[in-house]
Protein backbone atom coordinates (compact mmCIF):
# COMPACT_ATOMS: atom_id res chain seq x y z
CA UNK A 1 0.00 0.00 0.00
CA UNK A 2 2.97 2.41 1.08
CA UNK A 3 4.53 1.60 -2.19
CA UNK A 4 1.58 2.06 -4.57
CA UNK A 5 1.55 5.80 -2.95
CA UNK A 6 4.90 6.58 -3.41
CA UNK A 7 4.64 5.65 -6.92
CA UNK A 8 1.59 7.55 -7.21
CA UNK A 9 3.79 10.53 -6.00
CA UNK A 10 6.45 10.12 -8.32
CA UNK A 11 4.57 10.10 -11.20
CA UNK A 12 2.67 13.24 -10.39
CA UNK A 13 6.03 14.81 -9.54
CA UNK A 14 7.70 13.41 -12.47
CA UNK A 15 4.84 13.69 -15.29
CA UNK A 16 5.48 17.23 -16.93
CA UNK A 17 8.99 15.96 -17.18
CA UNK A 18 7.74 12.87 -18.86
CA UNK A 19 5.01 14.68 -21.15
CA UNK A 20 8.00 17.78 -22.05
CA UNK A 21 10.87 15.08 -23.35
CA UNK A 22 8.48 12.65 -25.02
CA UNK A 23 6.67 15.69 -27.04
CA UNK A 24 9.59 17.20 -28.14
CA UNK A 25 10.96 14.06 -29.28
CA UNK A 26 8.02 13.51 -31.37
CA UNK A 27 7.44 16.96 -32.51
CA UNK A 28 10.97 17.61 -33.41
CA UNK A 29 12.06 14.29 -35.26
CA UNK A 30 7.98 14.12 -36.49
CA UNK A 31 9.25 17.65 -37.78
CA UNK A 32 12.52 16.18 -39.53
CA UNK A 33 10.45 13.21 -40.33
CA UNK A 34 8.23 14.83 -42.52
CA UNK A 35 10.54 16.68 -43.95
CA UNK A 36 12.35 13.86 -45.03
CA UNK A 37 9.30 12.75 -46.83
CA UNK A 38 9.17 9.57 -44.43
CA UNK A 39 5.63 8.19 -44.11
CA UNK A 40 3.01 8.45 -41.03
CA UNK A 41 3.81 4.94 -39.88
CA UNK A 42 7.53 5.61 -39.36
CA UNK A 43 6.63 8.75 -37.01
CA UNK A 44 4.33 6.77 -34.72
CA UNK A 45 6.67 3.73 -34.58
CA UNK A 46 9.45 6.07 -33.25
CA UNK A 47 6.68 7.81 -31.07
CA UNK A 48 5.77 4.52 -29.63
CA UNK A 49 9.80 3.32 -29.21
CA UNK A 50 10.20 7.00 -27.55
CA UNK A 51 7.96 6.19 -24.92
CA UNK A 52 9.14 2.71 -24.47
CA UNK A 53 12.80 3.92 -23.33
CA UNK A 54 11.07 6.83 -21.23
CA UNK A 55 8.91 4.11 -19.50
CA UNK A 56 11.94 2.43 -19.00
CA UNK A 57 14.02 5.09 -17.91
CA UNK A 58 11.50 6.39 -15.44
CA UNK A 59 10.74 3.15 -14.03
CA UNK A 60 15.01 2.98 -13.47
CA UNK A 61 14.30 6.78 -12.07
CA UNK A 62 11.69 4.92 -9.81
CA UNK A 63 14.24 1.92 -8.41
CA UNK A 64 16.73 4.73 -7.44
CA UNK A 65 14.60 6.87 -5.57
CA UNK A 66 11.55 5.99 -5.25
CA UNK A 67 11.79 5.22 -1.61
CA UNK A 68 12.49 8.93 -0.84
CA UNK A 69 8.79 9.39 -2.07
CA UNK A 70 7.68 6.40 0.19
CA UNK A 71 9.68 8.79 3.28
CA UNK A 72 8.23 11.72 2.33
CA UNK A 73 4.59 9.98 3.44
CA UNK A 74 5.64 8.56 6.82
CA UNK A 75 3.86 10.10 10.02
CA UNK A 76 6.16 9.10 12.07
CA UNK A 77 8.09 11.06 15.35
CA UNK A 78 11.17 9.21 15.06
CA UNK A 79 13.40 10.88 12.78
CA UNK A 80 15.36 7.61 12.50
CA UNK A 81 11.95 5.99 10.54
CA UNK A 82 13.14 8.18 7.75
CA UNK A 83 16.54 6.83 6.74
CA UNK A 84 16.85 4.60 4.02
CA UNK A 85 18.29 0.83 4.40
CA UNK A 86 21.45 0.47 1.58
CA UNK A 87 20.92 3.56 -0.45
CA UNK A 88 20.49 2.58 -4.74
CA UNK A 89 21.79 5.87 -5.80
CA UNK A 90 24.00 9.07 -4.80
CA UNK A 91 20.60 11.19 -4.12
CA UNK A 92 19.24 8.35 -1.56
CA UNK A 93 22.92 8.52 -0.15
CA UNK A 94 22.82 12.46 0.35
CA UNK A 95 19.19 12.15 1.18
CA UNK A 96 20.53 9.62 4.43
CA UNK A 97 23.40 12.42 5.12
CA UNK A 98 21.06 15.12 5.62
CA UNK A 99 18.42 12.76 7.64
CA UNK A 100 21.50 12.10 10.31
CA UNK A 101 22.44 15.40 10.21
CA UNK A 102 19.06 16.27 11.51
CA UNK A 103 19.43 13.53 14.19
CA UNK A 104 22.57 14.53 15.07
CA UNK A 105 21.52 18.10 15.52
CA UNK A 106 18.17 17.13 17.44
CA UNK A 107 20.69 14.86 20.03
CA UNK A 108 22.40 18.45 20.63
CA UNK A 109 19.61 20.09 21.36
CA UNK A 110 17.74 17.15 23.76
CA UNK A 111 21.10 17.31 25.73
CA UNK A 112 21.08 20.74 25.94
CA UNK A 113 17.63 20.87 26.95
CA UNK A 114 17.88 18.15 29.65
CA UNK A 115 21.07 19.82 30.73
CA UNK A 116 18.73 23.45 31.23
CA UNK A 117 15.98 21.46 33.10
CA UNK A 118 18.78 19.80 35.02
CA UNK A 119 19.96 22.97 35.85
CA UNK A 120 16.47 24.55 36.39
CA UNK A 121 15.05 21.66 38.39
CA UNK A 122 18.18 22.27 40.69
CA UNK A 123 17.83 25.74 41.23
CA UNK A 124 14.28 25.57 41.95
CA UNK A 125 15.15 23.19 44.44
CA UNK A 126 17.37 24.86 45.76
CA UNK A 127 15.69 28.17 46.00
CA UNK A 128 12.38 26.07 47.76
CA UNK A 129 14.07 24.59 50.61
CA UNK A 130 16.23 27.77 51.06
CA UNK A 131 12.97 29.27 51.94
CA UNK A 132 11.52 26.75 53.79
CA UNK A 133 13.79 27.15 56.60
CA UNK A 134 13.38 31.15 56.81
CA UNK A 135 9.66 30.13 57.12
CA UNK A 136 10.14 27.39 59.05
CA UNK A 137 11.53 29.96 62.12
CA UNK A 138 8.78 32.58 61.55
CA UNK A 139 6.12 29.48 62.16
CA UNK A 140 8.05 29.12 65.01
CA UNK A 141 8.11 32.41 66.41
CA UNK A 142 4.53 32.74 65.84
CA UNK A 143 3.59 30.17 68.23
CA UNK A 144 4.08 32.27 70.96
CA UNK A 145 1.56 34.33 69.59
CA UNK A 146 -0.43 32.49 67.60
CA UNK A 147 -4.00 33.69 69.94
CA UNK A 148 -3.56 37.11 68.97
CA UNK A 149 -5.40 38.75 65.88
CA UNK A 150 -2.46 40.17 63.91
CA UNK A 151 -0.47 37.11 64.60
CA UNK A 152 -3.35 35.27 62.73
CA UNK A 153 -3.37 36.90 59.68
CA UNK A 154 0.76 36.46 59.30
CA UNK A 155 0.44 33.15 60.57
CA UNK A 156 -2.33 32.42 57.50
CA UNK A 157 -0.20 34.03 55.07
CA UNK A 158 2.86 32.04 56.10
CA UNK A 159 1.02 28.74 55.55
CA UNK A 160 0.17 30.13 52.56
CA UNK A 161 3.59 30.86 51.49
CA UNK A 162 4.89 27.37 52.68
CA UNK A 163 1.77 25.48 50.85
CA UNK A 164 2.77 27.35 47.70
CA UNK A 165 6.49 25.96 48.02
CA UNK A 166 5.25 22.42 48.32
CA UNK A 167 2.90 23.34 45.17
CA UNK A 168 6.14 24.16 43.08
CA UNK A 169 8.16 21.14 44.40
CA UNK A 170 5.04 19.00 43.18
CA UNK A 171 4.97 20.10 39.91
CA UNK A 172 8.90 19.57 39.38
CA UNK A 173 8.20 16.16 41.27
CA UNK A 174 6.39 15.11 38.01
CA UNK A 175 8.66 14.64 36.09
CA UNK A 176 10.11 11.64 38.32
CA UNK A 177 6.52 10.01 38.50
CA UNK A 178 7.01 7.07 35.98
CA UNK A 179 10.17 6.22 38.19
CA UNK A 180 8.50 6.41 41.41
CA UNK A 181 4.93 5.00 41.02
CA UNK A 182 4.22 1.52 42.77
CA UNK A 183 0.54 0.20 41.79
CA UNK A 184 -0.28 -1.74 45.06
CA UNK A 185 -3.79 -2.61 46.89
CA UNK A 186 -5.00 0.60 48.71
CA UNK A 187 -7.88 0.70 51.33
CA UNK A 188 -8.82 4.11 50.50
CA UNK A 189 -10.84 4.74 54.13
CA UNK A 190 -7.06 4.68 55.49
CA UNK A 191 -5.57 6.73 53.17
CA UNK A 192 -8.37 9.51 53.06
CA UNK A 193 -8.42 9.42 56.90
CA UNK A 194 -4.69 10.29 56.84
CA UNK A 195 -4.95 13.11 55.09
CA UNK A 196 -7.92 14.68 57.05
CA UNK A 197 -5.27 14.33 60.00
CA UNK A 198 -2.82 15.90 58.11
CA UNK A 199 -5.07 18.68 57.27
CA UNK A 200 -6.49 18.72 60.92
CA UNK A 201 -5.80 21.86 61.90
CA UNK A 202 -6.30 24.00 58.56
CA UNK A 203 -10.01 22.39 58.93
CA UNK A 204 -10.22 23.36 62.82
CA UNK A 205 -8.65 27.17 61.99
CA UNK A 206 -11.19 27.46 59.48
CA UNK A 207 -14.20 26.10 61.28
CA UNK A 208 -14.92 23.23 58.73
CA UNK A 209 -16.06 19.96 59.60
CA UNK A 210 -15.11 16.74 58.20
CA UNK A 211 -16.96 13.91 57.44
CA UNK A 212 -16.17 10.22 55.82
CA UNK A 213 -18.24 8.02 54.73
CA UNK A 214 -16.48 5.47 52.79
CA UNK A 215 -16.76 1.46 54.17
CA UNK A 216 -14.14 -0.44 55.34
CA UNK A 217 -13.06 -2.96 52.56
CA UNK A 218 -13.28 -0.60 49.59
CA UNK A 219 -10.13 -0.63 47.96
CA UNK A 220 -8.14 0.29 44.65
CA UNK A 221 -4.85 -0.53 42.85
CA UNK A 222 -3.52 2.94 42.91
CA UNK A 223 -0.26 4.37 44.70
CA UNK A 224 -0.87 5.25 47.92
CA UNK A 225 1.62 8.03 48.37
CA UNK A 226 0.68 10.04 44.47
CA UNK A 227 -3.05 9.18 45.64
CA UNK A 228 -2.41 10.98 48.95
CA UNK A 229 -1.22 13.92 46.96
CA UNK A 230 -4.16 13.87 45.16
CA UNK A 231 -6.76 13.95 48.34
CA UNK A 232 -4.43 16.35 50.02
CA UNK A 233 -5.07 19.08 47.19
CA UNK A 234 -8.52 18.16 47.25
CA UNK A 235 -9.33 18.57 50.33
CA UNK A 236 -7.41 22.04 50.51
CA UNK A 237 -9.36 23.40 47.88
CA UNK A 238 -12.36 22.43 49.77
CA UNK A 239 -11.79 24.15 53.12
CA UNK A 240 -10.38 27.30 51.28
CA UNK A 241 -13.53 27.87 49.10
CA UNK A 242 -15.84 26.44 52.19
CA UNK A 243 -17.56 29.00 54.52
CA UNK A 244 -17.07 28.56 58.66
CA UNK A 245 -19.77 25.87 59.91
CA UNK A 246 -20.03 23.93 56.55
CA UNK A 247 -18.65 20.61 56.09
CA UNK A 248 -16.39 18.43 53.81
CA UNK A 249 -17.17 15.03 52.70
CA UNK A 250 -15.39 11.78 51.74
CA UNK A 251 -17.02 9.49 50.12
CA UNK A 252 -15.95 6.33 48.10
CA UNK A 253 -18.69 3.89 46.51
CA UNK A 254 -18.92 0.62 44.63
CA UNK A 255 -20.28 0.87 41.20
CA UNK A 256 -20.54 -2.25 39.29
CA UNK A 257 -16.64 -2.68 38.21
CA UNK A 258 -15.30 0.67 39.10
CA UNK A 259 -14.71 2.62 42.90
CA UNK A 260 -15.62 6.15 42.97
CA UNK A 261 -13.99 8.52 45.63
CA UNK A 262 -16.00 11.98 45.84
CA UNK A 263 -14.50 15.13 47.74
CA UNK A 264 -18.07 17.28 48.30
CA UNK A 265 -17.76 20.55 49.93
CA UNK A 266 -20.88 22.69 50.53
CA UNK A 267 -18.60 25.97 49.46
CA UNK A 268 -18.90 28.61 47.00
CA UNK A 269 -19.03 26.78 43.62
CA UNK A 270 -17.20 27.26 40.71
CA UNK A 271 -18.57 29.36 37.63
CA UNK A 272 -19.80 27.23 34.56
CA UNK A 273 -17.14 29.72 32.46
CA UNK A 274 -14.15 28.36 34.52
CA UNK A 275 -15.33 24.66 35.24
CA UNK A 276 -13.87 23.51 31.58
CA UNK A 277 -10.25 25.11 32.53
CA UNK A 278 -9.68 24.64 35.84
CA UNK A 279 -7.21 21.84 35.54
CA UNK A 280 -4.72 23.95 33.13
CA UNK A 281 -1.66 25.52 34.97
CA UNK A 282 -1.52 28.44 36.51
CA UNK A 283 -5.93 29.23 35.63
CA UNK A 284 -7.17 31.30 38.15
CA UNK A 285 -10.98 31.35 38.05
CA UNK A 286 -13.48 33.93 39.36
CA UNK A 287 -13.28 32.43 43.02
CA UNK A 288 -9.53 32.31 43.02
CA UNK A 289 -8.75 35.93 42.25
CA UNK A 290 -10.82 37.10 44.73
CA UNK A 291 -8.73 34.27 47.03
CA UNK A 292 -5.12 35.50 47.83
CA UNK A 293 -3.71 31.59 48.15
CA UNK A 294 -4.51 30.76 45.01
CA UNK A 295 -2.28 29.77 42.50
CA UNK A 296 -3.65 28.09 39.69
CA UNK A 297 -1.05 24.99 40.46
CA UNK A 298 -3.47 22.45 42.77
CA UNK A 299 -5.62 20.99 40.29
CA UNK A 300 -3.28 20.90 37.40
CA UNK A 301 -1.42 18.62 39.73
CA UNK A 302 -4.38 16.82 40.58
CA UNK A 303 -5.30 16.13 36.73
CA UNK A 304 -1.63 14.89 35.78
CA UNK A 305 -1.41 12.49 38.23
CA UNK A 306 -4.75 11.09 38.09
CA UNK A 307 -4.24 10.20 34.63
CA UNK A 308 -0.58 9.04 35.37
CA UNK A 309 -2.17 6.45 37.64
CA UNK A 310 -4.39 5.42 34.81
CA UNK A 311 -7.95 6.89 36.60
CA UNK A 312 -10.44 9.48 35.70
CA UNK A 313 -11.43 12.63 37.30
CA UNK A 314 -15.03 14.45 36.91
CA UNK A 315 -16.01 17.75 38.38
CA UNK A 316 -20.02 18.70 39.33
CA UNK A 317 -20.20 22.45 40.72
CA UNK A 318 -23.22 25.27 41.65
CA UNK A 319 -22.41 28.36 42.35
CA UNK A 320 -23.60 28.92 45.74
CA UNK A 321 -24.30 25.36 46.60
CA UNK A 322 -20.77 23.08 46.12
CA UNK A 323 -18.58 21.50 44.29
CA UNK A 324 -17.63 17.75 43.86
CA UNK A 325 -14.86 16.32 42.61
CA UNK A 326 -14.82 12.50 41.51
CA UNK A 327 -12.06 10.29 41.27
CA UNK A 328 -12.92 7.21 39.22
CA UNK A 329 -10.66 3.90 40.06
Amino acid sequence: MKDKKALKLFIRDNISLFLIIFLTQVIFFGFLFYIKGIWFEETVYFSFLVFFVLVIFFFVRFYKMGRMYGKLLLKSELLNDYLIDEPRSRLEENYNLMIEEMIDNNNKREIMQKQDKKLQKVMVYRFVHQMKTPVSVLKLILEKHSEEGEYKKIGRNINALEYNLNQMLDVYRLEEFKNDFVSEKVMLKNVCKDCINGLKDYFIASQIYPKLDIDDDIYVYSDSKWLKLIIHQLLTNAIKYSDNGQSVTVRAEKEEDRVVLSVIDEGIGIENADLRNIFELFYIGKNGRNNADSSGIGLYIVKRVTEYLGHKTEVESEVGKGTTVRIVF
